[in-house]
């Protein structure tokens, strides 16, 4: 136990004093302070177009007190008598009956002021074709709204003129009532933070596990391990650094997640919403917490012990990225395979419990369905269950593996040497 601590104490001191840590910490808190300041931003911005609104009522902004102006050109005659259902759509607009002849005309017009529009109904032999102009596709009027309007106020007149009473007309055009409702738990919140979770537990994870490998090859190639091998059995250091490095990565996780809550509750709006719907952190609870740091746990100790026997295996730190391609492809495989059956809502029901049990994507899939409420207690403790022993498994195999090629100098050794060194 004291040759663990030992090597856990220097492998630690070193990691936290790395300018990666710290820079790293820096940019990532500046990160999360800048996303919670912005709703304040925003709001900010919307009460101030809304003073200046409110403050320009009266002056000449457009005729009628109209913010902007749509031109109306009507080929069929049809839409000029009901201009009141576009009027409707639109009450900020004033719409502007107009000649075809003025068309070019209008469109400089448009061009250089992007409260206007233009709506140009052409006659395509008897059927109106609609066409909308606006300044450039972020701006004015739209389209899909416009010719829904349009293809009523044309149904309408077509009925009517069938000998239909308008009454009749009006009544089968009635909009049917609806509500769209969610049987599951999950909100935009929770989406968000499952979608935030899931890439920092992937470059968490690699990011540390690659630093496990990274501080065995440096070792090795200042010949410190020599020295650590000689105070600590290769087993012992295998578990001190894997343990430190993990530590070191939790220390920033926790540290990262006390932060963003600061920052939320201090900067974020009372109320704040997103097309309608509540910012809120009511589902990220304590217990939520604690099973997101178990996880990053688990998961940073199945890739460190597999990158552990990678820093191991070369002699040079410049050969260690090529030594750890097998193992960033895995990784990758993994998340993306979490990422796709949760995040991005692909693949079978089938694919989706792979990924939830299967121990390279549990640590990406698990998160986001924490927090969006997607998972039962059963299916979490059974994947936890399953990534547990599968980390007593493979470290056992790597402490074999690192034991006999932590010694080791000279040309890199290969995944099938490994595997021989494991059988002798």
């Amino acid at each position: 136990m004291k040759q663990v601590i030992t090597v856990f104490a220097y492998t630690f001191k070193e990691g936290i004093r790395k300018k990666a840590f710290w820079v790293s910490t820096v940019i990532i808190m500046a990160l999360i302070l800048l996303l919670c300041f912005a709703p304040r931003i925003i709001t900010a911005f919307e009460t101030q177009e809304a003073d200046k609104k409110s403050a320009s009522a009266g002056e000449v902004q457009t005729e009628e007190g109209k913010d902007g102006i749509c031109y109306f050109i009507d080929e069929t005659g049809v839409f000029e008598k009901n201009l009141a259902a576009f009027q409707s759509v639109y009450p900020d607009l004033l719409f502007r009956i107009s000649d075809v002849r003025d068309l070019e005309d209008l469109k400089e017009d448009v061009a250089e002021n992007e409260k206007h529009s233009i709506l140009y109904i052409e006659d395509q032999e008897g059927l109106p074709f609609f066409r909308v102009i606006n300044t450039n596709f972020m701006k004015g009027i739209n389209t899909e709204r416009i010719v829904e309007t349009g293809t009523a106020v044309w149904q309408s007149e077509f009925l009517t003129g069938q000998g239909l009473s308008r009454e009749l007309v009006a009544a089968a055009q009635t909009p049917l009532g609806y509500v769209e409702e969610a049987a599951g738990t999950m909100s935009l919140t929770g989406y968000v933070l499952g979608l935030v979770m899931t890439f920092v537990m992937f470059f968490a994870v690699y990011y540390y596990g690659y630093g496990v490998a990274m501080s065995v090859a440096s070792e090795k190639t200042s010949r410190v391990m020599e020295t650590l091998i000689i105070s600590a059995k290769p087993s012992r250091i295998l578990i001190g650094k894997c343990l430190a490095m993990g530590a070191v990565g939790l220390l920033q996780l926790v540290g990262l997640l006390g932060f963003g809550l600061l920052c939320y509750g201090v900067l974020m709006p009372d109320g704040f919403q997103i097309h309608g719907i509540e910012i809120s952190l009511s589902g990220f609870g304590v217990e939520t917490i604690l099973v997101l740091i178990l996880y990053f746990i688990l998961g940073y100790a199945l890739y460190a012990v597999l990158n552990s026997v990678c820093g191991a295996a070369v002699s040079k730190v410049e050969d260690l990225n090529s030594a750890m391609m097998p193992v960033s492809i895995v990784v990758v495989i993994g998340f993306y395979l979490g990422y796709f059956t949760s995040v991005a809502g692909g693949g079978s029901n089938t694919l989706s419990k792979l990924a939830l049990y299967l121990p390279i994507s549990s640590p990406f899939a698990v998160p986001f369905k924490i927090l969006t409420g997607d998972i039962a207690t059963q299916e979490l403790l059974l994947s936890m269950g399953i990534l547990a022993a599968s980390i007593v498994v493979i470290a056992a195999l790597s402490a074999r593996i690192y034991s006999a090629s932590v010694m080791h100098y000279g040309n890199p050794l290969k995944w099938k040497d490994l595997r021989k060194m494991k059988t002798n």
